[in-house]
């Protein structure tokens, strides 16, 4: 059978597994040679038995396609392919990993010249840097590209007159030999010959506060490789030449001086990105459930743009990026190794979230520091990362961002039933299940492995039960305390046994028993509980993933502002920016007896990921959309940002969102309150006691599940969101505002087709407030 029979045959998609129902998924890691012992593991299971008739997403049991070398894991190939597809036969969801490392490759090497004391004063200097920058100057469409020259400075003697070599070439920058500061710029690079130590880390500092002397704003940097790097083919950006701990403290001075640091060598991402989709498109074709990537040896930064851009491209797919917990993670700002895996964890989550994921991997894949996901208490130099403390933290973020975490990673089957116990969306676990058997042809050249790991019946049936007791224990405790109980207890029994294999049966046998009622009773709740009425499907999105506007009108009579804006701005958002991933869309036109430095129209227009908006304006439809604005506002005086998270202070006209969870403003409930700072508070006060009102709504927001805010010295804009019912008129702030406007949104249809006849939306000249209604792309 050809893959594309197969794939049109046998379709699953792992992004619709209920874990919430059903448990947490279970994978287990095979090339093929097991695969038929894992199906038959899996439908001897308690779970199987209480729900069948059952079909593979309700199973929720994977076959995990990997082959396992003594380097770690790697991509699966042709034969892989079709022994795994031969042994699931649309009976088990299947998925892969495509690679823990990326394909990675160098972009051309920046333009560098070497600066001496003479270089000021030495015209064919000065004009081969004026040749570098020419043909990024006149280029064929007249537009000037960007480029970045580096100015190399020796570190055994830095030179002193690097600010007037500077002055030098900016005075050709006037000449027009370089193009605007902001495409055309200078950057100072200091290379090592040696391994950069102590005495090297106090140069570098001292050429920092060259280059900021020298009006400069970037540093690269470049060193013998350590041997971390050495041994990995290179690993994250400067962590190749430096240390955790010497980058950490660069990179705060490096944030006080305003300075960015960066590596000689920049990775190419858009060429990175398009290496992993082959991996996943393979599996795709080859009819697998999802695909998983990892993402070295990439910065946060730009593991974010290859997140989008894969999201993107596999939009009615599983694609799921990976976060190792045993490699550092480097940022622009920051260093978190293991220590500080858990804020790294938090951060990167936000940060796959922000780029369209929905589903990633926590795993612990490194082999040449081999680590585990999960500290095991009480024992002697224990090589796990994350406590169980540190993973309830991680979930609750997780929950509230809105996206699911496969767990990977060396896991016990202690920590298996822990992990399910807390209710887990899936655990891989390939290690407890298997027995060791002799190195087979397939790895046969292998200089390093000594034996294979082999997913056994047993193993398998063993596992997967003590998580699905992990998951029952938990779930069915309202219903039936005494069963969940049973579960619990027969499932500590079998844990205990793990070491005596007749004792185990045994125990296994008797766990089934309670299992097999731990699922009929919740699927009977569940049966009692199903109705037939469909409930409409949300699109949460990152709470910053919104432009907050704040538009002043053009000069012209208020009739005609409100005519433009129902009849073209606001219906040309909808049909236009829906095609771009715009997600909501809430318009206000404020009362006309507002305060005069009160905006005229406001709005929140939600997309996937900021990335989607800019996105937009790489096309001719975004760009149209973005020049439409000047139709009706005044754009110089009129402002559009993205939010950040509210931490305690209000900066004037700045806009915050109050809490990180993901939310759909097109469903539930939002109200808005516009008010103007009363004259009684001074204009300082008014910020700071708002702020002392946001920190208290942060920690008892009751059915809120999200706040944006925005604020100047004189006026408040303040919108709030329940999915659970409609926010009460808002009373916080008559201490120190004035009320202007504070209406529930009402709902309004806006059609989607550009080309279908249309009038617009018919507007209250005395003010509104719109959450239009429209499909989603």
């Amino acid at each position: 059978m050809s893959s594309h029979q197969r794939n049109k045959r046998y379709r699953f998609s792992l992004a619709t597994y209920d874990s919430d129902h059903f448990g947490p998924l279970f994978a287990v890691s095979d090339e093929g040679s097991a695969g038929e012992t894992i199906v038959n593991a899996a439908y001897a299971s308690a779970k199987a038995k209480a729900l069948w008739p059952i079909d593979p997403v309700s199973l929720g049991v994977a076959l995990d396609g990997e082959r396992m070398t003594s380097a770690g894991e790697v991509p699966i190939g042709p034969p892989e392919y079709e022994d795994l597809l031969d042994a699931a036969a649309g009976r088990l969801l299947l998925t892969t990993n495509v690679g823990v490392r990326v394909n990675t490759r160098l972009t051309q090497q920046l333009p560098e010249f070497a600066v001496t004391e003479n270089s000021a004063n030495d015209k064919q200097w000065l004009d081969n840097v004026f040749a570098a920058f020419e043909p990024f100057v006149h280029t064929p469409d007249g537009q000037p590209r960007p480029l970045t020259v580096r100015l190399s400075v020796d570190p055994n003697a830095p030179i002193k007159s690097l600010k007037s070599v500077v002055t030098k070439l900016e005075a050709g920058r006037k000449e027009r030999k370089i193009g605007p500061a902001e495409i055309h710029q200078l950057s100072v690079l200091v290379a090592f010959e040696d391994r950069i130590t102590d005495d090297e880390i106090g140069v570098i500092e001292r050429i920092m506060q060259l280059a900021v002397d020298a009006g400069i704003r970037e540093l690269a940097i470049d060193g013998d490789l350590r041997e971390a790097a050495r041994r990995r083919l290179g690993i994250q950006s400067l962590l190749n030449i430096l240390d955790p701990e010497h980058l950490r403290r660069l990179l705060i001075l490096s944030h006080q001086l305003g300075v960015r640091l960066t590596h000689r060598y920049h990775l190419d991402v858009e060429t990175a990105a398009r290496t992993i989709w082959t991996g996943l498109h393979t599996a795709r074709t080859n009819g697998f459930s999802a695909g998983k990537y990892g993402l070295m040896p990439m910065t946060l930064e730009e593991q974010g743009a290859v997140i989008e851009m894969i999201t993107g491209w596999t939009a009615d797919w599983t694609a799921i990026p990976a976060f190792y917990v045993d490699t550092p993670l480097l940022t622009a700002e920051d260093v978190y190794d293991d220590t500080r895996c858990k804020d790294a964890a938090k951060l990167w989550l936000k940060t796959a979230r922000g780029a369209g994921a929905k589903i990633v991997l926590f795993d612990s894949p490194d082999r040449v520091n081999p680590r585990r996901l999960i500290r095991q208490p009480n024992v002697a130099n224990d090589i796990g990362v994350l406590s169980l403390a540190d993973i309830e933290e991680i979930l609750g973020y997780a929950k509230e961002l809105g996206i699911s975490i496969l767990w990977s990673g060396g896991i016990t089957s202690r920590q298996a039933f822990e992990l399910a116990k807390r209710k887990v969306f899936g655990i891989f676990s390939t290690s407890s299940t298997a027995a060791k058997i002799a190195v087979t042809a397939a790895f046969e050249a292998d200089p390093r492995l000594a034996a294979e790991n082999e997913p056994t019946d047993f193993g398998v049936r063993r596992i997967h039960a003590i998580i699905q007791g992990g998951f029952l224990s938990a779930t069915v405790r309202d219903r039936g305390k005494d069963l969940a109980k049973s579960i619990a207890s027969s499932s500590e029994r079998l844990l205990a046994a793990e070491q005596d294999q007749a004792q185990s049966s045994v125990e296994l046998n008797n766990l089934n028993v309670e299992l097999l009622r731990g699922w009929q009773l919740l699927n009977e709740v569940r049966t009692r509980q199903n109705t037939s009425i469909p409930t409409r499907a949300t699109v949460p999105v990152p709470a910053d993933a919104v432009r907050v506007f704040r538009g002043k009108s053009r000069p012209m009579k208020r009739s005609e502002f409100i005519q433009k804006l129902g009849t073209v701005f606001m219906p040309m958002t909808v049909q236009m920016q829906r095609l771009f991933g715009l997600t909501a869309y809430l318009p206000a036109i404020l009362p006309e007896t507002k305060s005069e430095g009160m905006p005229d129209e406001i709005a929140l227009v939600f997309y996937q990921t900021q990335g989607a908006y800019h996105e937009a304006k790489r096309c001719v439809g975004g760009r149209s959309y973005s020049d439409l604005h000047q139709l009706v506002f005044d754009m110089k005086a009129s402002k559009s940002t993205f939010p950040e998270l509210f931490t305690g202070e209000v900066q004037p006209d700045k806009a915050y969102h109050m809490f990180p969870k993901s939310v759909d403003w097109q469903i539930g409930s939002a109200r808005l309150y516009a008010g103007t700072r009363r004259s009684k508070v001074r204009e300082a006060g008014f910020l700071k006691k708002l702020g002392q009102v946001a920190a208290e709504l942060q920690k008892a927001p009751g059915n809120l599940d999200a706040v944006i805010f925005c604020a100047t010295k004189e006026w408040l804009i303040w919108w709030e969101h329940s999915s659970e019912s409609t926010p009460e008129p808002n009373t916080r702030f008559n201490e120190i505002a004035v009320e202007v406007f504070s209406p529930v949104a009402r709902r309004v249809q806006v059609p989607g087709n550009l080309l279908r006849p249309y009038s617009g939306l018919t507007l209250n000249s005395a003010g509104d407030f719109l959450n239009t209604q429209f499909q989603r792309v």
